[in-house]
C-alpha cells in the first residue's frame, strides 16, 4: 500500500474530466474559485472542455490528461472535474507504470471508481472517494461539511477516525446484519464495481470491508448487481458491507410499493441479510450532500452494532 504525501494550503491542485465533460465553460471558474477558497492553487487540463460524444474527449486525450496531472511534479492532487461515464475505458490504454510511480492525492466518486480499482490494482495507492469540483459545489462555494471532511482525511496523518464526526448526522443508519469487523475500506460505485468483474482491474476483496454506493437504479438494477457481487464469489470474501446513498427518496418508495415490486430495504435485506457478517445501511457516502469521504484502501472497523464505520489509520504521509 501506498499513501500519497498529505496535501496542504497553497498546493497546486489539477482538475481533469476522465469521464463526461463539465456541462458549460461557465461552470470551470466556478469550481476553480471554490476550489481556490479552500488554499489551494488550481490548474486544469487544456482539454477539459473537449466533447466526444457523452464522453470528455477521445479516449487517448483523456488518458493523456490524466497521465500528466500524475507526472507533473509540482501537482500535489488530482481532483476530478465530475463524474457521469467514461472512465473505465481508460484503464486498458494508461500507462499505469508511469502513473503509478507518482503518487499523489488522487479525489472521486461515482464513475471515477475505475480509476481507484486501476491504482490500487496496478500501484497499490490509496485513493478517495469524494467531492468532484463541480456537483459538491452550491451556489459556487465548496459544501463546508463535504470539504472539511474531505480535507481531513487527505490533509493530516492522522488516524480518521468515525465516519460519523460532528459533520454527519447518524440518521437513516440501518443495521442489516449485526456484528463487528475489520479490514481494508474497499469499493465504490456498484454498478462499477460489477462492471470491473473479470478484469485485470478487479480488486481482490478477500478480508476487506466492501463499501458500496450508486444513484437512481431501480431495485431490480440493485439486486441484479448484489447478485452478480454474490456469483462471483466478492460477497462471501468480504468481512462487512457498508452501503452508502442509493438516491432512493420516498416517492420512489411509494412508487415501488404501489407497483408491488421490492423497495430498496427488502433487496438489501435479501441479497446480503444471510452473508453471516456485519452489513449497515444508510452512512453519508456516495451521490448525496453532504457527502463523507472514503479513503480506499485504509484498514477500518465496521460496527454493527453501534451502526458505525471508524477508520483507524491516516491515508497520507
Amino acid at each position: 500500500m501506498i499513501k500519497p504525501a498529505a496535501l496542504r494550503p497553497g498546493d497546486l491542485v489539477r482538475l481533469i474530466a476522465p469521464s463526461s465533460p463539465p456541462v458549460d465553460e461557465t461552470s470551470l471558474p466556478q469550481a476553480i474559485r471554490g476550489l481556490e477558497s479552500l488554499g489551494y492553487r488550481i490548474g486544469y487540463s487544456p482539454g477539459i472542455f473537449r466533447r466526444h460524444g457523452f464522453l470528455a474527449g477521445r479516449d487517448e486525450e483523456r488518458a493523456r490528461d490524466l497521465e500528466e496531472a500524475f507526472a507533473d511534479p509540482e501537482v500535489k492532487a488530482v481532483f476530478c472535474l465530475r463524474g457521469g461515464y467514461g472512465s473505465g475505458r481508460l484503464l486498458s490504454r494508461l500507462d499505469w507504470e508511469g502513473v503509478c510511480s507518482h503518487p499523489k492525492v488522487f479525489l472521486g466518486f461515482s464513475d471515477l471508481t475505475a480509476i481507484s480499482c486501476g491504482l490500487w490494482v496496478e500501484g497499490g495507492l490509496v485513493t478517495f472517494s469524494g467531492p468532484v469540483a463541480l456537483s459538491d459545489l452550491h451556489d459556487g462555494k465548496p459544501i463546508p461539511a463535504s470539504w472539511e471532511h474531505a480535507r481531513s482525511c487527505f490533509g493530516s496523518t492522522k488516524p480518521i477516525g468515525s465516519i460519523f464526526s460532528h459533520l454527519f448526522s447518524r440518521e437513516g443508519v440501518r443495521v442489516i446484519s449485526p456484528g463487528s469487523a475489520r479490514g481494508r475500506l474497499m469499493g465504490g460505485n456498484l454498478s462499477i464495481l460489477c462492471s470491473l468483474l473479470g478484469t485485470p482491474w478487479q480488486p481482490d476483496f478477500a478480508g476487506s470491508i466492501l463499501f458500496l454506493e450508486d444513484v437512481a437504479e431501480p431495485t431490480y438494477r440493485i439486486d441484479r448487481s448484489l447478485t452478480q457481487l454474490g456469483n462471483a464469489g466478492v460477497l462471501s470474501a468480504v468481512e462487512g458491507v457498508t452501503l452508502g446513498d442509493f438516491s432512493y427518496s420516498e416517492d420512489r418508495r411509494r412508487k415501488d410499493e404501489k407497483r408491488g415490486v421490492q423497495v430498496l430495504d427488502e433487496v438489501l435485506a435479501d441479497r446480503l441479510s444471510g452473508l453471516g457478517k456485519p452489513v449497515v445501511a444508510g452512512f453519508p457516502f456516495g451521490h448525496i450532500k453532504p457527502k463523507a469521504t472514503l479513503p480506499f484502501g485504509c484498514m477500518a472497523t465496521l460496527d454493527g452494532e453501534r451502526g458505525d464505520l471508524v477508520i483507524e489509520e491516516g491515508a497520507v504521509q
